[in-house]
């Protein structure tokens, strides 16, 4: 019996069924061994680490019990919407009764696949995406009825079209200028089209009295977040790993218990500060990392170079779309109505957000770098990495524009290029431990 090819593609590279199969069985194996060892590194790093992380540590399982609570909420008749971009308005899909999973691949092994299809030079992320559909990896991405594709930049615009060989995808195009006056009416424009998206693809219509219970659900969340955030700010109680485990989750978890859950982590961690149970020495440098996004469960290389380093430092707080950026602002809601809840969620999702795809009318990305110089203060940072994977031109554009507000502000910043492979994590490892060597010299002098 011939080997049966998957349908035909118009952009894909043609893989036939065996071919899929087999390299999923391997790199699914490689993937849950990746997840158990990296957990384990944490537990081993970290004697006292906080008991409430055990909750995460499961859910960080992407083949575990999230995957079969969708697959379950699937049978069921429940429509499941993949995105791709922190620009998706969550409360609308929440509202409609759909459920929102985040797509983008944390997977090394798979970007080399996504080479078949795009250039080398493109978007760790973008390759590594493409790559996991192909051999129907993700369970988020395989379980979506339908995917947002935001157009944040030429990759991600290219990637929907790529995914559109699959599944039905919904482009999401933000303005580039967000303090135009025409910007938010365009955008407002767009958010109303998704929501008219939602209504159809669930059959149900989003109402005021649908949205406004999903909007106090999600400024919840932002709460727990925020809240996480802030316990973070002293003498470290977590470790930047554990607190960006917490706000990966956020991701595909069920909403609901991740608030209750968050709620029970911040409930440790107070009691920890109450009796100054450390997770490391309070001379430990305290390190922000901002640029590409880093996604589970392989792309946490730099955050565990930085806190398994020797010396090593610690992650107290980062400027990713990936982590800390994801819940920090919540829907502002001054009346009830449905237009004002509307016009809300769109100000939430485009002029709170400090994508490096904005610039502003007379040039320049000031959004962004007046929160990195805050969270830079408040967390009482003492180096920022500037963390940039192969093909990410926004981000790697703007380092120079960030270097001279960082140096302004004697912040010393460093400059870390890598892209989605294992090879490179021992030269990594000399420049990162050379770095917090720098940081930690400076502490004596001081």
């Amino acid at each position: 019996m011939k080997d049966k090819k998957v349908e035909p593609k118009k952009i894909m590279s043609e893989t036939t069924q065996k071919e899929i199969d087999e390299l999923k069985n391997i790199i699914k194996a490689a993937s849950e061994q990746v997840i158990a060892q990296t957990i384990e590194r944490l537990k081993k790093a970290y004697p006292n680490r906080p008991k409430e992380m055990e909750y995460f540590d499961e859910i960080a399982n992407l083949f575990g019990k999230r995957a079969k609570e969708l697959g379950q909420a699937k049978a069921e008749g429940k429509k499941i919407v993949g995105y791709n971009c922190i620009f998706a308005p969550i409360e609308l899909i929440l509202a409609a009764g759909a459920i929102p999973v985040r797509i983008n691949s944390g997977w090394y092994d798979t970007s080399k696949l996504g080479d078949r299809v795009v250039p080398v030079e493109v978007c760790s992320i973008v390759r590594s995406t493409i790559g996991a559909k192909m051999i129907e990896l993700s369970p988020f991405i395989e379980q979506s009825d339908v995917l947002i594709n935001v157009l944040t930049c030429d990759g991600m615009t290219k990637l929907g079209e790529i995914l559109g060989d699959y599944k039905e995808v919904w482009g999401l195009s933000n303005p580039r200028i967000k303090d135009s006056a025409q910007a938010l009416k365009f955008w407002s424009e767009e958010i109303k089209q998704i929501k008219a998206n939602l209504e159809k693809l669930t059959g149900n219509k989003i109402t005021a009295k649908t949205l406004k219970p999903i909007i106090l659900k999600t400024q919840k969340a932002s709460r727990a977040f925020r809240r996480l955030q802030s316990l973070r700010k002293g003498n470290a109680v977590i470790s930047g790993r554990d607190a960006m485990l917490v706000n990966q989750t956020y991701m595909w978890d069920d909403i609901d218990r991740w608030i209750e859950k968050t709620d029970a982590l911040c409930d440790e961690l107070e009691r920890r500060v109450q009796n100054k149970e450390w997770i490391c020495p309070p001379d430990t440098p305290r390190i922000m990392v901002t640029g590409t996004p880093m996604f589970w469960p392989d792309n946490w290389k730099l955050p565990r170079l930085v806190e398994e380093g020797n010396p090593p430092g610690i992650l107290v707080a980062d400027e990713l779309c990936s982590s800390e950026r994801i819940l920090y602002d919540p829907v502002g809601i001054d009346e009830w109505t449905m237009d004002d809840m509307l016009n809300a969620i769109g100000e939430r999702y485009l002029l709170a957000c400090t994508c490096p795809c904005f610039t502003s009318k007379d040039g320049g990305n000031k959004d962004r770098i007046n929160w990195l110089l805050t969270k830079a203060k408040d967390n009482h940072v003492q180096g920022v990495i500037y963390y940039i994977t192969k093909g990410c031109m926004l981000y790697e554009m703007e380092y120079t524009r960030v270097k001279r507000a960082l140096d302004k502000a004697n912040i010393p910043v460093y400059y870390l290029d890598t892209d989605y492979t294992r090879e490179d994590a021992g030269q990594l490892k000399t420049r990162v431990e050379a770095f917090i060597e720098m940081l930690n010299a400076q502490i004596d002098i001081i």
